[in-house]
C-alpha cells in the first residue's frame, strides 16, 4: 500500500467515522476505591477513601480506536480527566482502561468519553461519616471470663476465680468495615468500686475489613480481685455501640446460692445400655446404680467452679466415698454431676447418696422406697420409719397430691 493512501486512511478512521462504527461501547464499567492499601470495589464511597477508580472494559477491534488520548473521564465541575491505565487484557481485542482521582464530596455521575461523545456513565455513591456511624451495629455482645482453662460467657463470676475478661461481638454494617480504620474503635472497662478505668483498641484485620461483618474480641488488662461490677463499653469515636455490666462475688455468695434442682438415676442395664431414671423402679434388674445431682446458682448469669463429693450413705461399714473430691463448673442452668455407679449387688445396705460442698449437704438422692402414710382407727396414723427427703419423692407427692385433688374434681 502506497505510504500517502496509508496516512489518508488512519485520518479518516480517525476523525471521521463515527464511534458507533468502531464497536467501542464498554462492555463493562465498575468503579473502585482505594485506603491504607486495600482497593475496595463497587461499595459507597467513605469521606476517608485516598482516591477513587473508574474502569472500563471495552472491545476495540479496530487500531484507530485504540489511541489513549481518545479517552477522558467526565465529572461535574471539573476538567476532563485523562487515561492513567491503557493495557491489553487479552487475545480478544478486550482492553482496560481506567482512571484514578481524588474522591469526591458528593454522589456524583461520572461519564466516559470517547472524542468527546458519551460511551457509558456510572454513579460515585458517596458515603458520609455520619451515615456510616448510623448504620454501624455491634450484635451479640458477650462478656466472657476465664475459669480455669475455659472462657465462659456470663453476667455473675467469683471474684478469686476469674482470671481474665473478655469482650467479644460482631461488628456489622451495610457497606464494608473499612471506614473503621479512621474510627477509633476501643472497648472501655470501667470498675465501679474504685472507678478505675481501662481502655484497649480493637483491631480488625485486612480480610475482616472489605467484609460486611466482623467478630471482634478484646482482651482486658488484668483485673484486680474484688468484689463488685464492671462495665464494658464498646466506644468508636465518641458514639456509644453498647455498655454491658458483669458483676464479681465473693465465693462465700456463690456456695450460699449453689442449690440441687432435681436428681436421677443411672442405671445401667446387663446389656451395657444407659439411662436416666427419675426413681428405682422395685423388681427392676440392673447391673449398676449411680446417683445425678441438677446443680444450679440462684444467681443470675452465674458462672463459678467449685469442688463437690459423693457419698454413699447406710451403716458405719458400708459410708464411704463414690468418687474423689471433683472441680465442675456451676451455671445458673442445671449442671449434671454423675460420678459413678456401684455394683447392683452392692446397693443393699445403702439408703443414699448425698452431695456435699466443703461438708455441707447440698442434695440426696434415695434408694429407700416412699413410705406409705397408715391411718389408725381413730383418725390418726402411724409415723413411717425413717427416710430421707429428696427432690423426686417432692415430685412424687406433688404428682399424687394433683391426681388426688383431680378425682376429686371429677365427683
Amino acid at each position: 500500500m502506497w505510504p500517502w493512501i496509508k496516512r489518508w486512511r488512519d485520518w479518516a478512521m480517525h476523525d471521521l467515522w463515527p464511534m458507533s462504527r468502531l464497536r467501542s461501547q464498554p462492555q463493562l464499567i465498575h468503579y473502585g476505591y482505594e485506603k491504607a492499601g486495600l482497593i475496595v470495589h463497587d461499595q459507597p464511597i467513605p469521606w476517608s477513601a485516598e482516591a477513587v477508580i473508574v474502569e472500563a472494559l471495552l472491545r476495540l477491534p479496530s487500531p484507530a480506536a485504540r489511541r489513549r488520548g481518545d479517552y477522558q473521564l467526565r465529572l461535574p465541575h471539573q476538567e476532563l480527566l485523562p487515561v492513567e491505565g491503557f493495557r491489553r487484557q487479552d487475545e480478544d481485542q478486550r482492553y482496560r482502561i481506567s482512571f484514578r482521582f481524588p474522591p469526591p464530596a458528593t454522589t456524583v455521575t461520572a461519564e466516559l468519553l470517547f472524542r468527546g461523545q458519551l460511551l457509558g456513565q456510572l454513579t460515585l455513591p458517596h458515603l458520609s461519616r455520619a451515615d456510616f456511624l448510623q448504620e454501624l451495629r455491634l450484635q451479640m455482645p458477650t462478656l466472657l471470663v476465664r475459669l480455669g482453662e475455659q472462657s465462659v460467657a456470663c453476667q455473675t463470676f467469683v471474684s478469686t476465680q476469674g482470671r481474665g475478661l473478655l469482650a467479644s461481638g460482631v461488628l456489622s454494617s451495610p457497606t464494608t468495615l473499612v471506614p473503621v480504620l479512621d474510627l477509633d474503635l476501643q472497648v472501655e472497662f470501667r470498675c465501679e468500686r474504685d472507678r478505675i478505668t481501662r481502655c484497649v483498641p480493637a483491631r480488625l484485620c485486612s480480610s475482616q475489613l472489605t467484609g460486611r461483618s466482623a467478630l471482634v474480641t478484646v482482651v482486658a488488662p488484668r483485673l484486680p480481685r474484688r468484689t463488685g461490677d464492671w462495665i464494658a463499653t464498646w466506644l468508636i469515636g465518641n458514639q456509644v455501640l453498647v455498655s454491658q455490666r458483669i458483676r464479681a462475688i465473693s465465693q462465700r455468695q456463690f456456695y450460699r446460692s449453689l442449690r440441687v434442682s432435681d436428681t436421677r438415676f443411672v442405671v445401667q442395664g446387663n446389656k451395657g445400655d444407659v439411662r436416666v431414671s427419675r426413681q428405682m423402679v422395685a423388681g427392676e434388674h440392673s447391673a449398676r446404680v449411680g446417683p445425678c445431682f441438677m446443680v444450679c446458682s440462684r444467681e443470675p448469669g452465674m458462672a463459678g467452679l467449685c469442688k463437690v463429693q459423693v457419698r454413699v450413705q447406710g451403716p458405719l461399714h458400708v459410708s464411704s466415698l463414690l468418687h474423689e473430691e471433683q472441680e465442675v463448673l456451676i451455671t445458673d442452668g442445671p449442671t449434671m454431676i454423675a460420678p459413678g455407679t456401684l455394683d447392683a449387688a452392692d446397693l443393699a445396705n445403702v439408703t443414699a447418696f448425698e452431695l456435699t460442698l466443703k461438708g455441707r449437704s447440698l442434695g440426696v438422692v434415695s434408694l429407700c422406697p416412699t413410705p406409705a402414710a397408715s391411718f389408725t382407727s381413730e383418725g390418726g396414723f402411724k409415723a413411717p420409719t425413717e427416710f430421707t427427703w429428696s427432690a423426686a419423692a417432692d415430685d412424687e407427692l406433688n404428682e399424687r397430691l394433683n391426681r388426688l385433688l383431680e378425682g376429686r374434681t371429677t365427683e
